[in-house]
């Protein structure tokens, strides 16, 4: 009976457990994002805040101060944006990827969207204490964790989908996971975020990131579908062709 359901479901088996999983780590991140905007609308303070600013900022140096900067800049929507089209014409290019390309543009630019509408919903100030460099507009949710998260995550996506080898794709999961957690830790350090802003940007992030990988993984399963009966349909009429 089980797998006779299976073989009539519409989506492979194993891409039907990704999608179960990516749903619970969405659920989770809207649960977590709903508790932090609770709390933040009821003018709660969050007490793990000063513990974490405490922690990142316990070592502070000119070179430190350096580094957590160019990591900012790193993550900055004019970095951003430079380094979607240099993907986008890769996708294009080099894997004639016209689905992934398109997604790609929609979870960067409509995640930076996101973000702009949840910053003007919540209005949060930012840090006034101790900061290094300039910041303008809102707080809450993070631009920089959102947007990062989005733009790494989605690479991130793409590698693991490629042809590349095991370790290949583990190395690069791992670069791009410490570029993401860096940019947060440097907006923290450089005094103008708080952690629970960049705790809500990663968590908006991740569900915005997966929703757009499930559309990609949506099309191009249907896509793959459609062209692999297109070629027996071709495949056919030749044969009746070649009889005749």
């Amino acid at each position: 009976m089980f797998q006779k359901r299976i073989k009539i479901w519409p989506f492979p088996f194993l891409v039907t457990i990704w999608i179960l999983v990516g749903f619970s780590i969405s659920a989770f991140c809207v649960y977590a994002f709903a508790q932090l905007s609770k709390e933040l609308l009821e003018k709660e303070t969050f007490l793990f805040d000063q513990l974490i600013i405490d922690v990142v900022r316990s070592y502070p140096s000119p070179e430190m101060d350096q580094f957590m900067i160019f990591m900012t800049e790193m993550g900055s929507s004019k970095a951003i944006a430079v380094l979607l089209v240099a993907g986008m014409i890769w996708l294009w290019f080099k894997r004639r990827n016209l689905w992934g390309m398109l997604i790609y543009f929609i979870a960067v630019a409509g995640g930076g969207l996101l973000n702009l509408f949840l910053k003007h919903e919540f209005q949060r100030v930012r840090p006034s204490v101790n900061q290094i460099v300039e910041a303008d507009g809102f707080s809450f949710p993070s631009g920089h964790a959102m947007g990062n998260l989005i733009f790494y995550g989605f690479l991130g996506y793409l590698v693991i989908r490629s042809k590349r080898r095991r370790f290949s794709k583990i190395g690069w999961g791992i670069v791009f996971g410490l570029t993401i957690l860096l940019i947060g830790v440097s907006r923290i350090y450089l005094g103008v975020h708080y952690p629970s802003d960049i705790m809500a940007g990663y968590a908006a992030g991740t569900v915005w990131l997966l929703l757009c990988i499930a559309l990609l993984e949506i099309i191009s399963f249907y896509s793959a579908v459609t062209a692999r009966k297109t070629t027996l349909k071709s495949g056919e009429q030749r044969g009746l062709a070649g009889d005749k």
